[in-house]
């Protein structure tokens, strides 16, 4: 779990400090205006998203219906995005 959830947070912080500027940057000359604002709707569901895998991770172990839970609560993010 530990290994698991090291290598979840190291992959995110890596994106979010490098990948994302990376990519602004090199949208201003390709003429493609790229910008970092996020809406309300975007930081509320990141906020709910990361309450609930705090919740599943706090004890240090899960079982299958905390996997579950998550898928559900991933596909429910991938509906309200496409909707």
């Amino acid at each position: 779990m530990d290994v698991a959830f090291g290598v979840a947070l190291g992959s995110s912080t890596q994106i979010a400090l490098f990948c994302l500027p990376a990519m602004v940057l090199l949208g201003i000359p390709f003429g493609q205006p790229l910008d970092l604002l996020v809406g309300v709707f975007e930081v509320g569901v990141l906020f709910l998203a990361q309450l609930l895998v705090m919740q599943v991770v706090q004890d240090g172990s899960t079982n299958w219906l905390e996997g579950v839970m998550l898928i559900i609560a991933y596909l429910v993010i991938c509906a309200a995005y496409f909707v």
